[in-house]
């Protein structure tokens, strides 16, 4: 069955607050042996989360196709 429930904005804020700080916890946790290989590790992720959390705001604010 489809769920219907509007969007909540103050959860959705909440959850991509929570998602953020779990990436830069991460990062940080790689950043802290600075190796060449792990910091370019850690930029390679953050750089694919912030791309992926960019595709997925974009496509949210895209109007709906037309059949």
């Amino acid at each position: 069955m489809p769920d219907h429930d509007p969007p909540n904005a103050v959860a959705e804020t909440f959850s991509a607050r929570l998602i953020r700080r779990e990436a830069e916890r991460r990062a940080a946790l790689e950043l802290a042996t600075p190796t060449p290989a792990g910091l370019e590790s850690a930029l390679a992720r953050l750089s694919a989360e912030v791309t992926q959390e960019a595709v997925a705001a974009k496509e949210r604010q895209a109007p709906p196709a037309k059949s």
